[in-house]
């Protein structure tokens, strides 16, 4: 049932999605790439397309792949809610300190932030090595910092710190504080969510609750 829901609001925004100011939205986001062919959009180092004639998302290297809720949300909700001129601020903030967002933190911390700690507990130097692999940025903040780019309009940064004797392993995932510029405060929960999803899977490990 809730993947038929998920399905349901897929094709919800790949209809609002046909009638975007694709070229408008482009210049403003400083999207690379715009033509009169299939849209290009790079989603978290990972190269998509929105179709011309329907506007439906696929990946390049995989098109036979239909992408997930998060990821068509993501890029559908960029050029939806982002602003007329949107402008990122350079400063880092936790999900409760986002404007909008606050009363998403304690569920957020439960289900993203709690099992990307616990699941890379111990696991430092994998982590380390999978982000780059996905081609982040290392931060020198913390045991495992980096800064991945959702979108190139987009930076996130996260924060690891391996536990000990005394204190388990903590993470966290900052968003520049002007991130409801781009996309819907909901959505970042979403993107904040798909990212830690996604180190998961390219560090190959089970996630843990």
């Amino acid at each position: 049932m809730e993947q038929d829901n998920y399905k349901k609001v897929c094709e919800y925004w790949r209809l609002k999605a046909l009638k975007f100011d694709y070229e408008e939205r482009y210049a403003a986001l400083g999207l690379p790439g715009y033509n009169a062919a299939n849209l290009p959009i790079t989603y978290f180092g990972v190269n998509y397309e929105i179709k011309r004639t329907d506007a439906s998302i696929s990946r390049v290297d995989k098109p036979e792949e239909v992408p997930d809720f998060y990821t068509q949300s993501a890029i559908y909700h960029l050029f939806h809610f982002s602003k007329q001129a949107p402008k990122n601020s350079g400063n880092f903030i936790p999900l409760h300190e986002l404007r909008g967002a606050a009363p998403f933190s304690p569920a957020f911390k439960k289900s993203t932030l709690a099992p990307f700690a616990k699941t890379f507990e111990g696991k430092t130097q994998q982590l380390i090595d999978t982000a780059e692999k996905l081609g982040f940025e290392r931060l020198p903040n913390s045991d495992a910092g980096f800064q991945a780019m959702a979108f190139v309009c987009m930076p996130i940064r996260f924060l690891f710190w391996d536990g000990d004797d005394e204190l388990p392993a903590q993470a966290t995932i900052l968003f520049d504080e002007k991130i409801t510029d781009f996309t819907h405060e909901e959505t970042v929960i979403g993107i904040g969510s798909d990212l830690v999803n996604r180190l998961i899977d390219a560090a190959g490990l089970k996630r843990l609750v």
